[in-house]
């Protein structure tokens, strides 16, 4: 298949799919160079790229079967945080990625670049088109506004996964084919930075929004991205020019804003009926719909994926997949309510979850533990379509770069006060929904006061005390990766907690799989960035490889 051809052509997403926001069918007899001449045409088309962010497994842009490609394969799964989960046999692909052994040709690897440069293309089709559609001009720049965002999004997930990668800012013609140059990590970096500058510019703030648009991209979430994506660069990109005074001044921007604040509750974050909640800055939105798979599906598989593969009575059943490591547990004091909400299991609160003892299998388990945060009080009725939003950016994860941004810029003290802010939160919320036998709907506050104290550390120990928050705070979120990347405490992190911390006890089924000289295959997989810093990437299909020119990322 020639993926990056066939999903850049310029006819390549009209009439695409879009049923995240708006039921809208298509009108007359419209080609690529007129479609978007009618609001609802205009609409449908964002709401097309809006679609694949709840997509996983399904039928590709070629019709071909794509194999699942959450972030998490690699940004959790893939460190200290997570294991594979699941039977050992099932998902090979997905074990080699845990382990840093996918070569050549691995379904998940493949499906991750088809998915990025199927979002880049439908965000090409409309920055492409929405400038001469004859539609009002204020919903024309807030629809532009929402492609550049997520095209940006959609290299962000590119770069993760396969470091620097080919920049298209239009769609392909057929003379095009095999004409595009890989681009180096900075260029890509710069490229997404742009989007997301201009993004700035057109898009509303969240309260601008009619409520019935609710989870759109807006103001903050390209402020927040673009906070990320430099914090990310200065720590891996050698060319980086960005400082910590750039992020500090974004996050500012989010802060004083007055959109979005903690809420009060840590506990009420991740239930599947309090979506876009004032700490929510982007999310994948879900709904119930009639159909399983993309592009009818208004529901995603992200519970189903993660669920217990035992069936128990009021809950959800699943597969299995992305399970807490006990080296995650361990991070935690006992006595924070935030553990609850983040994983439920063997041996963690008799087995309980949404009131009622479960029952697990620990051969269908890679550790004791399950994501509690893809949790679900009930089966779907169709599991691969539930409705669970998926938070992707919220605002404790903005308070946390603040504080980060305020340390590197000698500001200790503000430092200190967002930090603090965040474990305020956590040592004042209850544990998770459920918590108790025989109360399903409850929030149990703690009977005493967690052991969450207030940070009064400074120089690197206060740094430390940032970045283990952010572990914390964000567990199974999708950011262990990076974090530990752009700080380079990868290699030895997951080295220990993955090898040496589980050397001689392979056999022993109360721990994970032992993953034994991995630090050396992340080694062998990765480009060197700034201050020799370690970024693992993934395999490029190969065909993209033969059929591009495109260097393959290292020893695949």
């Amino acid at each position: 298949m020639k993926h990056i051809f066939s999903l850049l052509l310029i006819t390549s997403v009209l009439l695409a799919s879009c049923n995240d926001f708006l039921d809208l069918e298509p009108q007359g007899q419209e080609n690529s160079g007129n479609y978007m001449n009618t609001e609802e045409n205009a609409i449908k088309v964002i709401n097309g790229i809006y679609d694949l962010l709840s997509q996983t497994e399904g039928g590709g842009p070629d019709g071909i079967w794509m194999s699942h490609h959450y972030d998490f394969m690699f940004s959790s799964i893939a460190t200290d945080d997570a294991v594979k989960g699941s039977n050992l046999p099932d998902m090979p692909e997905l074990a080699q990625i845990e382990d840093f052994r996918a070569q050549q040709g691995n379904s998940i690897a493949t499906a991750f670049w088809i998915h990025g440069f199927w979002g880049v293309s439908r965000s090409n089709y409309a920055i492409h088109n929405l400038p001469d559609a004859t539609i009002n001009e204020s919903l024309k720049n807030r629809l532009l506004g929402e492609s550049y965002f997520l095209r940006a999004y959609h290299y962000i997930y590119l770069l993760r996964h396969f470091g620097g990668v080919p920049l298209f800012s239009a769609p392909l013609n057929p003379s095009d084919f095999g004409k595009a140059a890989r681009a180096t990590l900075h260029e890509t970096f710069e490229f997404i930075n742009a989007d997301l500058r201009r993004a700035i510019e057109l898009l509303p703030e969240r309260s601008e929004y009619a409520v019935t648009d609710m989870g759109r991209a807006t103001k903050g979430a390209a402020r927040a991205f673009l906070a990320k994506s430099m914090m990310y660069q200065i720590g891996i990109d050698d060319e980086c020019e960005h400082t910590w005074e750039d992020v500090y001044a974004l996050t500012s921007a989010i802060i004083t804003s007055g959109e979005y604040s903690l809420v009060g509750n840590y506990a009420l974050l991740f239930e599947y009926e309090n979506k876009n909640t004032t700490e929510s800055i982007f999310e994948v939105q879900a709904a119930e719909g009639t159909a399983l798979d993309p592009p009818g599906s208004v529901g995603n598989a992200y519970p189903l994926f993660q669920g217990n593969r035992v069936s128990n009575t009021d809950a959800n059943t699943g597969w299995g997949f992305h399970n807490p490591t006990q080296d995650l547990v361990n991070a935690f004091d006992p006595s924070d309510p935030r553990l609850s909400s983040t994983v439920y299991g063997i041996g963690f609160n008799d087995e309980i979850l949404y009131g009622v003892q479960m029952r697990f299998e620990r051969d269908q388990q890679g550790s004791n533990y399950l994501n509690r945060k893809a949790a679900l009080p009930f089966k779907p009725s169709l599991d691969k379509a539930a409705n669970k939003n998926i938070l992707i950016m919220r605002y404790a994860d903005i308070v946390l770069i603040h504080a980060e941004a305020a340390y590197h810029t000698g500001n200790e003290n503000v430092a200190r006060q967002y930090l603090n802010m965040v474990r305020e939160r956590a040592r004042n919320s209850s544990y998770c929904k459920g918590y108790v036998s025989g109360n399903p709907e409850g929030y149990i506050m703690p009977v005493s006061t967690p052991n969450i104290p207030n940070i009064t550390a400074s120089g690197t120990a206060l740094l430390d005390a940032i970045l283990h928050e952010r572990r914390l705070e964000l567990a199974m979120e999708s950011n262990r990766m990076w974090d530990l990347i752009r700080t380079s405490r990868l290699v030895d992190t997951v080295s220990r907690a993955k090898d040496t911390a589980l050397a001689g006890t392979e056999n022993d089924p109360d721990m994970e799989e032992r993953h034994e000289g991995i630090a050396d295959r992340i080694r062998r997989h990765a480009f060197t960035g700034r201050n020799n810093v370690i970024i693992p990437v993934l395999p490029i299909p190969l065909d993209e490889v033969q059929n591009w020119g495109i260097e393959q990322n290292p020893n695949y």
